[in-house]
């Protein structure tokens, strides 16, 4: 099923611009004006779905009782605060955008899921479709609008058809499955009490708590685990957090991309503050992907960039100043929480 599901997408993929391609032969103007415009239709347009695709969520997020928490298309983001919107910067590999917005209250049978899920969807084929249908009664299809359409589509089923880390999957995982919506519930309320700065700590032990039966197989349950590993860390219950990550770590070819690579990250802390195998530190922090991922300006990567220096290579210096890098990149994190728990880390790090 995965195998076909991939085989449809790039499928999809390819439709989309051979499509285009077709368009601009079958209009007798191929030349190399008009392909600079065609391709800078596409990256522009599909720069406008990513938004409209997140405004989806947005949109049928408040109809359905949701609240904004943060919106973020690329690394631009806007966090709602008790003081109005204020801008942030962060940048999550593997996604262009992303809504997230609090859930109204859970009640059994009752969470509204599905037209939140579905909005981003429903906003880029209804772009689509109405920017298409204006063009048809005009009785002109310029190469610019039949782009727009083609992307709109595209965007809209590659997010619909359940592969992978998509809202599709996301829906189809919980559509009759009482434990999922819960999962999924606790998700949206977890990040949006965090985001307000109410730790991990503070929160109750239900949302934490794997369903019965449930193996930790899937993405919402894996989430969960890392939750269980963020509250460890919160209550400097290092010893608590390894066994966590070491359950997790077992089964790290199963892991989302994205989990697997925050897993290793803290693995890698762990192993140093614990005085771990010095060997299997080091294996972790050559591997590419986690490199690449340390690279980032965030708050927890210099934190555990600078673990590294402190007990590997013995540079207490390096660390120091990799603690005030991190400590200068409190303004870009979008989660309060979060921001007092790596500057609780960066403490015990570096014995304050």
């Amino acid at each position: 099923m995965k195998k076909f599901l991939s085989t449809l997408i790039m499928v999809v993929i390819g439709m989309v611009f051979g499509g285009a391609l077709a368009l601009l032969i079958l209009s007798g103007e191929l030349s190399v004006a008009n392909i600079v415009v065609g391709f800078v239709c596409l990256v522009v347009f599909y720069i406008v779905h990513i938004i409209l695709h997140e405004a989806g969520h947005l949109i049928f997020g408040k109809l359905t009782g949701y609240s904004l928490v943060s919106f973020r298309v690329f690394s631009w983001m806007v966090v709602a605060t008790e003081n109005g919107l204020e801008r942030k910067k962060l940048y999550v590999p593997g996604t262009l955008g992303q809504c997230l917005m609090a859930p109204p209250p859970y009640v059994e049978g009752k969470f509204p899921f599905k037209l939140y899920l579905c909005g981003g969807v429903i906003l880029n084929f209804l772009a689509s479709a109405v920017v298409g249908l204006i063009a048809w009664i005009a009785g002109e299809f310029p190469l610019a609008v039949s782009l727009f359409v083609l992307i709109g589509f595209f965007i809209g089923i590659t997010n619909i058809i359940p592969a992978g880390f998509n809202d599709g999957m996301t829906l189809k995982m919980a559509w009759n499955q009482e434990r999922k919506q819960w999962q999924l519930f606790s998700q949206f309320f977890i990040n949006a009490q965090t985001s307000n700065g109410v730790s991990y700590q503070e929160l109750p032990d239900e949302l934490f708590v794997l369903p019965a039966g449930d193996d930790g197989a899937d993405y919402f349950s894996q989430w969960t685990i890392c939750m269980q590993l963020a509250r460890a860390m919160d209550r400097l219950d290092f010893e608590e957090a390894k066994r966590i990550n070491d359950l997790l770590w077992e089964r790290k070819k199963q892991l989302i991309s994205l989990f697997r690579v925050e897993i290793a990250k803290e693995r890698l802390f762990l192993l140093t503050i614990l005085e771990g195998d010095i060997e299997e530190i080091r294996s972790i922090y050559a591997e590419k992907e986690v490199k690449r991922f340390l690279a980032i300006k965030q708050m927890s990567n210099k934190r555990i960039a600078a673990a590294y220096e402190l007990y590997v290579n013995g540079n207490l210096d390096k660390a120091v100043a990799l603690c005030e890098e991190g400590m200068g990149l409190e303004r870009y994190n979008p989660n309060a929480a979060d921001v007092v728990l790596e500057k609780k880390l960066m403490g015990v790090l570096l014995g304050d």
